[in-house]
């Protein structure tokens, strides 16, 4: 034990002399100076040496144990037999107390540097470390703990577990419980007020007893933030590849027979899935055409320099075409330069070298003849200005004439357009002639008025025609009795249609058409098609956009399911009526997005042609709640379209009409009732009647009378307010004077139980009309003394505001649940139409007092809780103070005259 002999050689050597001189003095003192005495001599000399051996390790101990006994041996010669016993024992007592010294002094030493390594390895960590003890209490805490969870040292240690949060709290149960270490996810309070996401990890120590925890966090924030930036790359470079018109592909380094990924435009272009060249059942180089296999491969070499790999080959296709491809790839190296993987990608250039082999084929004609060569040139002329022309503009028409007229310079004579409509009919567009001829000249070779019957041979059958055929030998031509005029009749083909037909004719004696006017023709021809189609297509782009447009923001809510049973459109007007979003919609059938579908559709009208079946009101259960809609459907071949619009409000209101002509009845029945019960009673003679009694049935007539004179009031103002009839007059009164005029009328007729107080503050004159003010207080207070049925207090007043003046009526009575506030003023709403509290009336009170203060300029509004009464309060505009007294001065006229 090299470590534990060499622990302190100082102390252990000090102790060591100390130790022999002690032993060597006890020896003489037992053995000199006092007389022998063997056992105490051994006994003593045993002490020190473990004294020794305790202070100074095992040398100490082994020194002083060797000095002692062999004194002891000097000097007890005579006592043989208790030196044997005694000095092995001495020796090994010496020994025992020393090593015993060293392990301890050693293990004290390896406890503080193992303290002093772990506040290091605290102080020095990137990652939160915190020590949770048995008791769940924070013992340990470093800087870094500190910082993300903001707490110092002097607060965390001592404090409980949950100041790491509920997270960590449930990670520190599990590592307690599993006795194992435990890992996962956290968050603690970001420095910019968000949260940061932490990856924990919980190490349990110690016996199961007196089990502790260590926590390590580490603020994951950056890592999170790379990895959402490499999804995003990611995303982007698979967007890039999928959207470019080329094939990606990405191998190995020097492994270009494994692709790890190529784009799915392999599909269209060569006939083969992406999988199929992923999976190792076909490679990248088997698809090289077998002439080009050899130059590629050598081409490929120089993938091992860092120039890219540039290459030009064919390629088969599935079908057994040939399609001439531009392969671009580059290795992708790491920072250390070592290679990753190879990307690259495929561009089809047969156009490309289609167009390099015309040039070719114009070129040694060219070679050939000049006059060949001007005549190609001039084809090549007019199929780019033709092209040109034709890309110019989406109208065609003009675009076809200009064709026309650039064909008649050096390729034909005479150039016809002639249209395929959309009823399949020919007609003539323009015919172009080499020479302005007028009317009255003679036109040689003129075409028909009408289309030839060779057009409508092309127009069929979509193959040209060329008269006289090419390779026939101008003597035949003349034996023919067709004379010498040649004619090209090309068809202009789109998408395999025949949407026009060019007719170029040469006069006699001119060259006759050939293969390559044949060729031109036809390429003009295309090119003609393209515009056409082009102008057909972007005009049913327009129209389609248009509807779009329409379906988004038409009203009625539209939907479309198609011959399957999906729904393959949904307008926003259809989103906002149920509440159902179209990306939840669409894609989806109607039966199991729709609650009630199936029955709903065997409801609803459906017709099978455009003109649409009168719509039938439906209800329909929605998010929004239960919502009634008119609706109707058209069946067409690719589906039905469903129209509908919200009518819950109509719906709604329909029913408050049918409430109110039923209350209206009943509230007329009532007074009619009391009226002909009392007049009835009078005009009895079997029985008389005192005058009081007489009184009494009179009172009770003029009273029900009354009240059925306000409610037919009531019915026909809110009649005139719905045909706005109703023109309130401005002028400036005292509000607290209408206000006391009020509250007297009120009290004479007030019901037993009800207190009215009255609250005037001083206030301007109001600019309103005075009549109507006081019909919409009379109306609020009878409102406040209806809804009122167990008694109280009601409270009018009248307030000043800002620029305004307040009045207010107050009530103690059944007060107005909060849903139902918003509809309070609505027309025929009661708020207990059951006339479950026995209150009456027509739902048209409020709904006028709304409407008169909304006429005459101001505002009306209630505060309410259900069960604690409602307040009414409105405000009206101020008078000013030239008002004030224009008015003043009529009241003192009027009483000066009377």
């Amino acid at each position: 034990m090299p470590s534990i002999l060499t622990s302190s050689r100082t102390r252990a050597l000090a102790v060591a002399l100390i130790g022999a001189a002690v032993a060597a003095g006890v020896q003489l003192l037992f053995g000199v100076w006092q007389g022998w005495d063997p056992v105490l001599a051994v006994a003593v000399g045993i002490f020190v040496a473990v004294v020794a051996g305790v202070g100074g390790g095992v040398i100490a101990g082994g020194v002083t144990a060797v000095t002692g006994s062999a004194l002891f041996v000097a000097y007890a010669m005579d006592d043989t037999e208790i030196a044997a016993l005694a000095v092995p024992a001495w020796l090994a007592a010496g020994m025992v107390a020393g090593l015993a010294s060293d392990l301890w002094w050693s293990a004290r030493r390896e406890r503080e540097g193992a303290r002093a390594e772990v506040e290091a390895i605290r102080r020095a960590a990137h990652a939160a470390l915190a020590t949770v003890g048995a008791d769940s209490t924070i013992a340990g805490w470093n800087a870094e703990a500190e910082r993300l969870f903001g707490q110092p040292a002097e607060a965390a240690i001592g404090a409980d577990a949950a100041l790491l949060g509920r997270d960590v709290g449930t990670l520190l149960e599990g590592a307690l419980h599993a006795g194992a270490p435990v890992e996962g996810t956290a968050s603690a309070p970001a420095d910019d007020g968000g949260v940061a996401p932490l990856r924990v990890r919980a190490v349990p120590w110690g016996a199961a007893s007196d089990r502790a925890v260590v926590v390590a966090a580490t603020d994951v924030s950056e890592a999170v933030r790379l990895e959402d930036e490499l999804r995003e790359v990611r995303a982007r470079d698979d967007a890039l590849r999928r959207s470019l018109p080329i094939v990606a592909y990405v191998h190995p380094p020097g492994d270009r027979d494994s692709l790890t990924y190529i784009s799915p435009h392999v599909d269209p272009l060569l006939g083969y899935a992406p999988d199929e060249l992923t999976d190792g059942r076909l490679s990248l180089g088997a698809l090289v055409h077998p002439d080009d296999r050899e130059r590629v491969a050598n081409e490929l070499k120089t993938l091992a320099r860092e120039e890219p790999f540039r290459a030009e080959y064919r390629v088969l296709a599935r079908d057994g075409r040939v399609v001439p491809v531009r392969d671009v790839a580059t290795t992708v190296r790491d920072s250390a330069g070592q290679p990753l993987y190879v990307q690259g990608f495929l561009i089809d250039f047969s156009e490309r070298v289609e167009f390099q082999r015309e040039r070719e084929r114009l070129a040694l004609a060219r070679s050939d003849a000049s006059e060949d060569a001007l005549t190609r040139q001039q084809r090549l002329d007019l199929v780019v200005e033709a092209s040109t022309s034709l890309a110019s503009s989406l109208e065609t028409a003009a675009a076809l004439r200009r064709l026309a007229e650039l064909a008649v310079r050096d390729f034909a004579d005479w150039c016809v357009v002639d249209l395929v409509t959309e009823d399949g009919a020919l007609a003539r567009l323009t015919a172009s002639h080499a020479e302005p001829i007028n009317d009255a000249q003679e036109r040689p070779g003129a075409p028909e008025p009408a289309p030839e019957r060779d057009v409508e041979t092309v127009a069929r059958s979509g193959k040209p025609i060329v008269v006289p055929p090419i390779g026939e030998p101008e003597a035949a031509d003349r034996d023919s009795g067709r004379g010498s005029e040649s004619r090209l009749v090309a068809p202009m083909l789109a998408r395999g249609h025949v949407v026009g037909v060019l007719t170029f004719v040469r006069r006699a004696g001119a060259r006759r058409y050939g293969a390559d006017d044949l060729a031109v023709a036809m390429d003009l021809a295309r090119r003609a098609a393209v515009a056409i189609e082009a102008e057909r297509l972007h005009r049913r782009v327009e129209e389609e956009a248009d509807a779009a447009r329409v379906l988004t923001y038409v009203a009625d809510g539209v939907f479309l399911v198609d011959r399957t049973g999906i729904i393959r459109l949904w307008n926003p007007a259809a989103e906002a009526i149920t509440g159902l979003a179209a990306p939840v919609m669409v894609g989806r059938s109607p039966a199991d997005a729709i609650r009630g579908w199936d029955d709903l559709r065997q409801q609803i009208p459906l017709a099978t042609s455009a003109s649409p079946p009168a719509a039938r009101t439906l209800s329909l259960e929605t998010p929004l709640g239960e919502r009634w809609i008119s609706i109707a459907a058209v069946e067409f071949f690719d589906g039905t379209v469903y129209a509908f619009r919200d009518v819950t409000e109509e719906h709604q209101l329909d029913e408050l009409k049918a409430e109110f002509v039923a209350t209206a009845s009943h509230e007329l029945r009532t007074p009619l009732a009391a009226v002909y019960g009392a007049a009835q009673t009078l005009r009895r003679h079997d029985f008389a009647l005192d005058e009081a009694g007489r009184e009494r049935f009179v009172s009770m007539i003029v009273e029900e009378a009354d009240r059925l004179g306000r409610i037919v009031n009531e019915i026909l103002l809110a009649n005139q307010l719905d045909a706005d009839r109703v023109e309130p007059v401005a002028e400036p009164f005292d509000p607290g004077e209408l206000v006391e005029r009020v509250a007297e009328a009120t009290r004479s007729h007030a019901p037993p139980g009800i207190s009215l107080e009255l609250v005037v503050r001083p206030a301007a004159q109001v600019a309103a009309d005075r009549d109507k003010v006081r019909q919409v207080l009379v109306n609020l207070v009878d409102n406040a003394l209806k809804y009122s049925p167990d008694g109280g207090t009601v409270e009018l007043g009248v307030e000043p505001g800002d620029g305004n003046v307040r009045f207010y009526v107050r009530d103690e009575g059944l007060g107005i649940p909060p849903a139902e506030q918003d509809r309070i003023f609505e027309k025929f709403y009661r708020l207990d139409p059951g006339m479950t509290r026995g209150v009456g009336g027509t739902g048209l009170g409020l709904y006028i007092c709304s409407q008169l203060v909304e006429r005459m300029g101001g505002r009306i509004w209630v505060e309410s809780s259900h069960g604690e009464g409602s307040t009414f309060a409105f405000e009206l505009p101020a008078a000013e103070p030239a008002s004030m007294e224009r008015a003043a001065i009529a009241r003192n006229g009027d009483r000066e005259r009377t």
